[in-house]
């Protein structure tokens, strides 16, 4: 693993770390932890007052299913860490751990105070490499041992002398149902004695019941299956087969955690590369191809739900000037601080883009024209009033946008809107532009709305002047009229 890599991912591992630490949750969140933790407690009390005296043939398969659990541990720990990290950036439900393998295999076959303990080193291990505190990764451990004494449980109550006795075993048909039963039973309850208190948890935690919030997605919850699968096909051979036939499960249970995580990086670089496509490096805007596509569906629903559409073209004033009075890099702050704005000041499902070097269009859905023009304002007054720090290319000291030596950044905006001035995005863009050209005409740092103001005038322009200094940049504004250039 590169350097990169690795403090990237320590920079994740202290982010969710700090965000989940007990003292920056809620009391109600805390106490439910405390009470999956006394739960655990209670379970491994339980287990010991009921398990029976370890034979040594469990001794010898508690060592190997130990070692086998920490070799599968480290030989997938790159495949895993970058999939924890993936999960936790996009932010997830919990990320299933597949050394859930060992640990329902032990449920199975060992004594149950010997599944705690093959559980709690196996988790000890993991805490060093886990995106939790201490306070949470206690908790998760509780719930695991809570699934192990439920699945140990069964095995109990069906029949717990083939699974413990002395192997290998011989499975008759009546022995083989009930040995199909037992698995079936153990899956059940393993997952339902993790996912419960995890589901409280959580729902306690965010505040949203949901199944997706509680136990996770429906892929979540295959790989899940999946695993508990693996572990009954580890707990079935070590009771059929010679205990050195676990080791070819090992190849098997390494073979298929790289798998999955190779599944994931798979499915995650082609989600980037499908986001790089439509999106803009530069702003996290949408790029020319991204909304072409979203702005023509946008104008047509609307349409034909008989509700105007907005659009406005804008432009950031003397963008050269930038990059030459500040630097590419510079400038490309400025790109980086208007678009933010776009996004502050417009509303979720309004569509954004960077269409060009220093244009940008947004597109209202069901917004007319008038409307527009109070959000285009808004958006024109508050690019002026940032305040973005960049470094002087020249000496390497820190400026700040509108404080000497640096004036205000200032944008020019155009307005369209259907159906006044045509009912597709192409008529809708063609219009914006011929209104933003003569935003710049006429000073820059205003914006024009095209718009029919009376039957017998024709095609005419409202334009909002600026005002003259910042201080005048929230004042009343009077519109007048121009005609629209040809």
């Amino acid at each position: 693993m590169s350097r990169a890599r690795k403090a990237k991912e320590a920079r994740v591992s202290d982010k969710y770390r700090s965000k989940d630490a007990l003292r920056s949750l809620s009391g109600a969140t805390v106490a439910s932890v405390l009470l999956i933790d006394f739960a655990g407690l209670g379970a491994v009390a339980w287990a010991w007052l009921r398990s029976d005296t370890p034979r040594l043939h469990h001794w010898v398969l508690f060592a190997l299913l130990t070692a086998l659990a920490l070799a599968h541990m480290a030989l997938t720990r790159p495949s895993e860490e970058r999939r924890r990290a993936v999960r936790q950036e996009r932010a997830l439900v919990e990320y299933v751990d597949q050394n859930g393998i060992w640990s329902a295999a032990a449920a199975l076959v060992l004594p149950t105070t010997m599944a705690i303990a093959l559980v709690l080193i196996v988790r000890s291990r993991r805490f060093f490499t886990a995106r939790k505190p201490l306070g949470l990764w206690t908790s998760t451990t509780a719930t695991v041992v809570l699934a192990v004494v439920a699945a140990g449980s069964v095995r109990d109550l069906l029949d717990a002398a083939t699974w413990l006795g002395q192997t290998p075993v011989v499975f008759d048909t009546g022995a083989g149902l009930r040995a199909l039963a037992v698995m079936s039973g153990a899956v059940v309850v393993y997952f339902l004695a993790e996912a419960v208190p995890i589901g409280i948890y959580r729902g306690i935690r965010w505040g949203k019941w949901s199944l997706l919030y509680t136990i996770g997605s429906r892929d979540d919850n295959k790989l899940i299956l999946h695993t508990l699968l693996l572990g009954m096909a580890v707990a079935l051979v070590a009771v059929v087969l010679p205990p050195p036939a676990l080791l070819g499960m090992l190849a098997i249970a390494v073979f298929d955690t790289r798998n999955v995580g190779r599944i994931a990086a798979l499915e995650t670089e082609s989600a980037r590369h499908k986001t790089a496509a439509i999106t803009d490096a530069r702003t996290g805007l949408l790029n020319r191809r991204g909304f072409d596509a979203l702005a023509a569906a946008a104008v047509d629903i609307d349409h034909a739900n008989g509700q105007p559409t907005a659009m406005l073209e804008i432009d950031i004033d003397k963008f050269k000037g930038w990059n030459s009075r500040i630097g590419h890099p510079g400038g490309d702050k400025v790109l980086a601080a208007v678009a933010d704005v776009l996004r502050r000041d417009t509303r979720t499902g309004d569509i954004l883009a960077r269409t060009g070097g220093e244009e940008m269009a947004v597109v209202l859905p069901g917004t007319d024209w008038t409307t527009a023009l109070d959000v285009a304002e808004r958006i024109r007054r508050s690019v002026q009033n940032l305040e973005t720090e960049v470094v002087n290319p020249a000496g390497g000291n820190t400026l700040r946008l509108g404080h000497d030596p640096l004036p205000p950044c200032t944008i020019s905006i155009g307005i369209a809107a259907s159906p006044e001035q045509g009912t597709t995005i192409t008529a809708l863009e063609r219009y914006a532009d011929q209104a933003l050209e003569v935003a710049k005409r006429n000073g820059r740092n205003q914006v024009v709305a095209l718009a029919m103001l009376v039957p017998d005038a024709g095609d005419q322009l409202l334009c909002s002047p600026a005002p003259q200094d910042r201080a005048g940049a929230a004042g009343d504004q009077t519109a007048e009229r121009m005609p629209v250039p040809q």
